[in-house]
């Protein structure tokens, strides 16, 4: 009771001062929650996109995959599996198939077209040149088996011809009866995206950055180019992969082969890049292919524990020119170029650093509590006080007392002397 007596005689005495105290109570609880989310916001900042438009002295083209339609040779698929067989996806194709006597790749590679079946001859090229090219070829089994473009070099000029040109070729006449037959009109898939990324027929979730369109026998199409660049900050919400050379396209579409591989243990042609024996029988084929199916038809995008890549850029095309060709043959011409070499850029930066921090934590004690250094030395000198001034009361005592002790033992000396 003696000390809240005391208490409560120091609070009449001076009121003015409680209010003081309590208004500066207050007031650092306001501080420290702010200074509590200025930590936070420095530790993960937030993130700023800015966009521009930067004119290049040179411009990077996509890469181009083509795919046939239809994407197999009936007749080889009919001679092969014994029956009518007009897509490795029909149970038909897979009922008397021989996998003793034939292997699943030479199965693939047979009934579908190469490279000489899909472009005609070397009538290909980039800045009118076929050695700017690089063609990869890639099994799918939807799509058949397809080929990639990538291009060699960066273009110092944006006109039609400084682009791709392709001269593409058919089997199927335009209009002839065998078109009437086929589930859809004969031609040419083609996709448009970052020769950084893999092709992948599968919804993944990186598709998304890929451009389509689909050419048919006798035509001919000049697409335009627009470009974006995007560039990441990564983040422990959002990692992103820096390696310029990583797709997270590919590694989706393994995560979905690894996945069909566990279920069915086995793979087919196009599941590449899975250690794991080719099925070898009609029911495990037949189980492949059906889960195959499923992420295939799927609408929603396949994600898996992909990073995103860090720098991406998309393409998106403008269909400047479609006519008939007249050639007289199952012929297509493509031109693929930019008209500009302005490029749209989008940055994420940080909005928030450690001079922004600092300027924060000065602004926040300047205005909620009026502080200057020697005002701070003020209060924590009032603040020791308060807390710890019965102790030093109690050393004063103590010391005014050996003080006056001495005196009175010095003065007891001189008189003796």
């Amino acid at each position: 009771m003696g000390y809240w007596s005391k208490l409560l005689d120091w609070i009449l005495r001076d009121p003015g001062k409680l209010i003081r105290y309590l208004v500066l109570f207050v007031c650092s609880v306001i501080v420290i929650v702010q200074l509590s989310e200025c930590c936070t916001k420095l530790h993960s900042p937030p993130i700023l996109t800015h966009s521009y438009f930067s004119l290049n002295d040179t411009v990077e083209m996509p890469a181009i995959t083509i795919c046939r339609e239809p994407p197999y040779k009936e007749d080889v698929l009919n001679n092969m599996s014994g029956d009518i067989c007009p897509h490795p996806k029909y149970v038909t194709c897979w009922n008397d198939f021989p996998f003793n006597d034939l292997e699943l790749d030479e199965f693939f590679m047979n009934s579908t077209f190469n490279l000489e079946e899909t472009i005609l001859g070397e009538q290909y090229g980039l800045d009118g040149l076929t050695r700017n090219i690089e063609i990869k070829s890639s099994f799918h089994f939807y799509m058949g088996r397809c080929y990639t473009l990538n291009p060699k070099i960066e273009l110092k000029r944006t006109t039609r011809t400084s682009g791709y040109s392709l001269l593409l070729t058919h089997n199927i006449a335009s209009g002839s009866s065998m078109e009437m037959m086929l589930e859809k009109n004969p031609g040419w898939h083609i996709y448009i995206h970052d020769h950084r990324h893999e092709f992948t027929e599968l919804n993944v979730k990186g598709t998304a950055r890929t451009e389509y369109i689909f050419a048919e026998i006798d035509e001919e199409i000049e697409i335009k180019l627009q470009s974006q660049q995007f560039r990441n900050i990564e983040s422990k919400k959002n990692p992103c992969s820096a390696t310029p050379s990583y797709s997270d396209m590919k590694c989706a579409e393994l995560c979905v082969f690894d996945d069909l591989a566990t279920k069915t243990n086995c793979t087919g042609p196009w599941m590449t890049g899975i250690s794991q024996q080719p099925c070898d029988n009609n029911k495990s084929m037949r189980a492949l292919i059906k889960d195959y199916e499923i992420y295939y038809k799927s609408d929603e995008d396949i994600e898996c524990d992909c990073k995103r890549p860090c720098n991406e850029r998309i393409y998106s095309t403008l269909i400047q020119s479609r006519k008939q060709l007249n050639s007289g043959q199952q012929y297509t011409q493509v031109w693929i170029y930019y008209s500009t070499k302005l490029v749209s850029m989008v940055e994420e930066r940080p909005s928030y650093d450690t001079t922004q921090f600092i300027a924060d934590i000065g602004g926040s004690l300047g205005f909620l509590l009026g502080l200057s250094v020697l005002g701070l030395i003020g209060i924590l000198e009032h603040l020791t006080l308060f807390f710890c001034g019965g102790l030093v009361k109690t050393q004063l005592k103590h010391e005014n007392q050996l003080q006056d002790e001495a005196e009175r033992q010095s003065q007891k000396s001189v008189q003796l002397k």
